[in-house]
């Protein structure tokens, strides 16, 4: 009563040689793409009513180097950029923040432009993309130096009814990176 078995044994081995398999095709790890994102603050920028009044106009002006760009890993692999900017402002004045992205040379690559009121209730956020829709990916690419400047566009006696008031800047950066 033993051959039955070992006569299924013998012919579900034979029919597994003979079976489909599908041919393994290694290469198909070329076709991965990898394509991380990632954010980074740039700078933080903070100032109080007092030295707005000290300063009738210009309040503050600044060049940062930033060669975060122009690393070789970030600069061949970027295929996009955000820059985010963020402005807060609680103080009585109403003001304007350029800020500018410079090249070796000195040159402006990039200016954005940021309007805020006084006291406002709401902050001022602006994206601007660099690479596929938007601007050109070699300005990022060129970026050696960052430029801020900011300007008081009210007058210079008034105080805010704010228990601190504050001009806020932050801005940050994501960056889609292509690994492979």
């Amino acid at each position: 009563m033993k051959s039955p078995h070992y006569l299924f044994a013998v012919l579900f081995l034979c029919l597994s040689f003979v079976s489909c398999i599908d041919e393994q095709d290694f290469n198909q790890t070329d076709d991965i793409i990898i394509e991380p994102t990632v954010e980074a603050s740039i700078f933080y920028f903070e100032t109080t009513e007092d030295l707005i009044n000290s300063n009738p106009s210009s309040f503050y002006t600044n060049d940062f180097n930033f060669d975060a760009f122009k690393e070789d890993y970030i600069s061949d692999r970027v295929i996009e950029c955000i820059i985010t900017y963020q402005l807060e402002n609680t103080t009585s004045k109403p003001v304007s923040v350029v800020i500018e992205l410079i090249d070796d040379g000195g040159n402006v690559l990039d200016t954005t432009v940021l309007n805020i009121g006084a006291e406002s209730a709401t902050t001022t956020d602006l994206d601007v993309l660099y690479g596929g829709t938007g601007k050109p990916l070699d300005i990022i690419r060129n970026t050696s130096a960052l430029r801020l400047s900011a300007q008081n566009l009210g007058d210079n006696t008034s105080v805010s009814s704010n228990a601190d008031p504050k001009l806020i800047f932050r801005s940050s950066a994501k960056l889609k990176i292509g690994v492979r």
